[in-house]
């Protein structure tokens, strides 16, 4: 079944994306079809450098699901916002509170996905008990000890941390239910897709691999498996004159408003290539921005 067509994506770099639908169960019983993004193992876009040379670009370590995000998708939940929106000091035309809507909700999801990745958001509590996941400071959640993860706040019973987060997705019946797994991060970075027009997307990331690569002369640099000493490749992708293409997050707030590039560590294969592709290049990691 084909991905949905969302227009509020159109035409943007956001419209690259895949998704799959999934069984939502409905309160009552029986169940509605609802829809969600590729797992990052399954994201893959096809970009065309300025010279004619055509990538294939896959992602890794949960980097499509943490980096790339996108408006919400509901949009009777911008309807909601432009309405608060509507009701702040200052008169504002429809047009402009639908776009301030737009920018909470996905303020909103920046500082999210970095509540997730650092484990100090209300969205990765227990489900059981209610506490955070880390003890940090001591007393306020559960221990990092693999074998011993028992809630340290004074008088709880509960022996084993379970992501309410993880826990939701499942009930849920998503496919993908922790898209974020992976090593921590206390900020979040993210290249806000629908501020971006899909054609200088597929451009700049393209020319970005021609520029690392001259002539496809470098060699695959896939490792097997990962190690702490791995082979990255740099690309730097800069939207120039789209400030906010690249927002950061930290220490609970939005630190980086204006960004208009970030650089990203890849490895590239050739083996097993599609028909008129010079070379697959996976991304794995978001190494720099500003």
């Amino acid at each position: 079944m084909a991905s949905p067509d969302y227009k509020i994506h159109a035409n943007t770099a956001a419209e690259l994306l895949h998704y799959r639908p999934y069984d939502k169960p409905k309160l009552g019983g029986g169940t509605e079809q609802c829809w969600t993004r590729f797992a990052t193992a399954d994201e893959n876009f096809n970009v065309v450098a300025g010279d004619g040379s055509q990538f294939l670009v896959k992602f890794d370590m949960s980097f499509s699901k943490k980096h790339l995000v996108t408006f919400s998708k509901k949009e009777w939940r911008t309807e909601e916002e432009k309405w608060l929106q509507s009701k702040q000091p200052g008169q504002r035309t429809d047009e402009e509170n639908w776009n301030n809507a737009q920018k909470q909700l996905l303020d909103n999801k920046i500082l999210r996905t970095l509540g997730i990745r650092s484990g100090k958001g209300a969205a990765v509590n227990c489900k059981t008990c209610g506490h955070p996941k880390s003890n940090n400071p001591p007393g306020s959640g559960h221990s990092a000890n693999p074998a011993n993860p028992r809630c340290m706040v004074n008088g709880c019973a509960c022996v084993a941390y379970v992501s309410r987060y993880v826990e939701e997705r499942r009930d849920e019946g998503k496919p993908d239910i922790d898209p974020y797994v992976g090593k921590s991060g206390q900020e979040s970075t993210c290249i806000v897709l629908n501020w971006i027009p899909k054609s200088e997307f597929i451009r700049v990331v393209g020319d970005s691999i021609t520029a690392a690569d001259h002539g496809n002369a470098l060699p695959d640099s896939v490792p097997h498996p990962y190690t702490s000493q791995t082979p990255f490749i740099h690309l730097t992708w800069t939207f120039a004159g789209r400030p906010g293409a690249v927002r950061s997050a930290t220490n609970g707030a939005l630190s980086l408003e204006n960004g208009t590039w970030c650089r990203v560590g890849a490895f590239k294969s050739t083996a097993n290539l599609p028909g008129g592709i010079a070379a697959i290049w996976t991304i794995a990691h978001l190494d720099n921005k500003g």
